[in-house]
């Protein structure tokens, strides 16, 4: 589903209304919307990024933003890399390089490869920041609705722990943030007309096409290709 962004912000601002969230520091809002966004899961959420990466000795760091990886595959080859299936990928006595095909396996914020040096592009889901560092949302008023929700719901819960709301304010909060997460997750599960298209052609296909994986899913989507 294709969509604009919105700076946080505007979404703090909506939050700090409610009476009992005006304490709330800039910093817990962020760190409550990264949560969410995880919670959640849902990839339209995010945004889609290809970055070229350098492989030296194995290895190298994978993106700061770096949510979910999507693919990587050679720069100069085109080739795609498979994750590995070595027990021993991480064992320096046991280096060597596929005579195969190439892979790569994810630990931290490392990404290693079966391959000492070389050039790759990594196909990724990160949370979109502004050019100060702070997140982007899709601006959506259901998506705007569930976190405040959430954000009330952390603070709640907190109160109530320390004894200070009773335990159907609680509820009624839970309550809150269940229709609207709810409400959020099937916003952007819709589809529009393209993704339709792509879907239906896909599912088309009930025999999965060979070399598909190696061609990056290009045609996944077409019909009779």
């Amino acid at each position: 589903m294709a969509t604009k962004y919105t700076n946080l912000k505007v979404i703090v601002d909506k939050i700090m209304r409610h009476p009992m969230l005006t304490d709330i520091s800039y910093e817990t809002i962020i760190d409550y919307t990264i949560d969410f966004l995880r919670i959640v899961g849902v990839p339209t959420l995010f945004l889609d990024k290809v970055v070229p990466l350098c492989i030296n000795n194995y290895r190298c760091a994978i993106p700061t933003d770096f949510i979910e990886l999507i693919q990587i595959v050679d720069s100069k080859t085109k080739e795609c890399l498979r994750k590995a299936s070595d027990t021993l990928v991480l064992s320096n006595s046991c280096k060597k390089e596929s005579s195969i095909d190439k892979t790569y396996f994810i630990q931290g914020s490392v990404l290693y490869t079966s391959f000492v040096t070389g050039r790759i592009e990594m196909a990724y889901r990160a949370i979109g920041v502004d050019t100060d560092g702070y997140p982007l949302l899709p601006d959506n008023p259901k998506l705007f609705r569930a976190l405040e929700q959430y954000v009330k719901l952390q603070k709640f819960t907190y109160l109530f722990d320390m004894g200070k709301i009773t335990p159907a304010i609680l509820q009624n909060t839970q309550q809150d943030y269940s229709f609207a997460v709810g409400a959020c997750e099937t916003e952007f599960l819709k589809l529009d007309l393209g993704d339709a298209e792509t879907l239906f052609n896909t599912l088309k296909s009930l025999v999965p096409r060979e070399n598909e994986f190696k061609r990056h899913f290009l045609n996944t989507g077409n019909k009779g290709v």
